[in-house]
C-alpha cells in the first residue's frame, strides 16, 4: 500500500467541479504571468510573488469560475448559512431550498437519507432538527440544544455549528466528506456524523429517525477510486418518543 503523502494532493481529480474550475483558471494565470517575466524562478517567487497573481487577476477568475460553475452546474454555490444566500443571491442559494432528492428506485421500507460514516459508534435514535439559519445557531446557543436532538446541517466545513456541535447527539450533513472540516473536528468532539446525505425525501423538523452509525467508517479514499464502504442508512425510528 503506497503511503499517502507518496502521492501530491494536486495530482489528484477534483472532487468537485468548483475546485476544478478554480485550480484551472489560478494555473492559467499564474503560468501566464510567469511566461512575461524574465530572471530565475527563485528570483520571481521571493522578489516578486504579485507578479504571478494580482488583485486584479483574482478578481478577474472569481468572475470566470463563477459564470462557468454556473453554466456547467445550472446552479447558484451552495451557501453554508442564510447571511450568504441573503447578501448575494446572484451567487449563493441555501442547499437545504434546492437540493434534488436522489434519484434511486430501491430505497429500503422506511429508509429516509443515507450517507458516509465518519467514524464507527452506536446507532443514535433521536429527533430532527434542521439547522439552517445563523439565527437559530444564536437561539440554540442561549436556550441550549434539547437532549436527543439529531442536527441536520448544509454547510460541510461545520464553522456555523462548531459553537453547539457537542451539544448535538448526532448530526446528519448534507454535504462535504469525511476528509471535510465537520467530519475532522466531529471526531474531536465524539458526535457522531454522516457526510454527503442523500435524502429520499425532505426530512421534517421533530420527525423521529434512528441512524446506523454502526456502519463501517467510509474509507477516505474512496474519493479518488479506492474501494467505498456501504453508507450507513437513517430510517424512521420505531416505537414512541
Amino acid at each position: 500500500m503506497q503511503h499517502p503523502l507518496g502521492t501530491p494532493k494536486w495530482t489528484l481529480a477534483e472532487g468537485t467541479t468548483l475546485s476544478r474550475l478554480t485550480r484551472e483558471a489560478l494555473l492559467r494565470a499564474v503560468e501566464t504571468n510567469a511566461s512575461k517575466l524574465d530572471g530565475e524562478w527563485q528570483d520571481v517567487v521571493s522578489a516578486r510573488p504579485l507578479d504571478l497573481l494580482s488583485a486584479d487577476d483574482a478578481e478577474r477568475i472569481s468572475e470566470q469560475v463563477f459564470a462557468r460553475f454556473q453554466e456547467i452546474e445550472g446552479r447558484r454555490y451552495f451557501a453554508g448559512c442564510e447571511v450568504a444566500a441573503r447578501e448575494r443571491p446572484d451567487l449563493y442559494v441555501l442547499r437545504s431550498d434546492v437540493q434534488e432528492l436522489e434519484e434511486r428506485t430501491d430505497w429500503p421500507a422506511g429508509v429516509v437519507a443515507d450517507g458516509d460514516n465518519v467514524f464507527e459508534h452506536e446507532d443514535v435514535t433521536g429527533t430532527v432538527l434542521i439547522v439552517r439559519e445563523v439565527s437559530e445557531v444564536d437561539r440554540l446557543m442561549r436556550e441550549g440544544v434539547p437532549e436527543g436532538t439529531i442536527g441536520v446541517i448544509d454547510d460541510a466545513g461545520g464553522t456555523m455549528t462548531a459553537p453547539i456541535l457537542e451539544e448535538f447527539d448526532a448530526v446528519l450533513c448534507l454535504a462535504g466528506t469525511v476528509r471535510s472540516h465537520l467530519g475532522i473536528i466531529s471526531r474531536e468532539f465524539g458526535v457522531p456524523v454522516l457526510m454527503g446525505v442523500r435524502l429520499a425525501r425532505p426530512l421534517q423538523n421533530g420527525e423521529r429517525v434512528t441512524v446506523s452509525y454502526s456502519t463501517t467508517a467510509q474509507n477516505v479514499d474512496a474519493y479518488y477510486g479506492e474501494e467505498p464502504n456501504p453508507r450507513a442508512e437513517v430510517r424512521l425510528a420505531e416505537g414512541p418518543a
